[in-house]
């Protein structure tokens, strides 16, 4: 029997949707940045993108920062990738840099990306998972959510 999800199913076909995070940090889909990075986000002053999809390679032109974390789809960042990733939102939101955090659909790679820099500001990693959780569904896997608490004792110790 099949396990039935709280949430509902993914639409086939992906498209750009998103949401702020905090003032600095938008979290969603790939589809950010597929020929050139879109229009809305520059708009609305977003300049970094952080992709963390080991399936395709961004081409953001238009942004002033890029970083690239391969991971793949349903894994944890490597706890290396995690502390890159989140001093890299560290420093961009330090220098009052707007930053589009994205995996393929924005609820599992990316949700952890942004969870681990809440946690590399002091939060837990049950509040910081809310925290992302708040402002965007998301369903992370256990392994995302144990490779959480491994970065928090990480974090803890430097």
């Amino acid at each position: 029997m099949a396990r039935k999800s709280a949430y509902p199913p993914h639409p086939r076909r992906i498209t750009l949707e998103y949401n702020l995070i905090t003032e600095h940090i938008y979290l969603g889909t790939n589809q950010c940045c597929r020929a050139h990075f879109e229009e809305s986000l520059l708009k609305a002053g977003v300049m970094a993108d952080i992709s963390l999809e080991h399936e395709h390679l961004d081409t953001p032109f238009g942004v002033d920062f890029f970083l690239w974390l391969p991971v793949v789809d349903k894994q944890p960042p490597s706890q290396q990738q995690l502390l890159v990733g989140a001093r890299t939102i560290k420093d961009l939101v330090d220098n009052n840099i707007k930053v589009y955090v994205h995996c393929k659909r924005g609820h599992q790679r990316g949700p952890t990306l942004v969870a681990a820099y809440f946690i590399l500001e002091g939060l837990g990693p049950r509040s910081a998972i809310k925290r992302v959780r708040d402002k965007r569904m998301i369903h992370l896997t256990r392994g995302q959510m144990k490779a959480l608490s491994e970065f928090s004792r990480l974090v803890a110790h430097k």
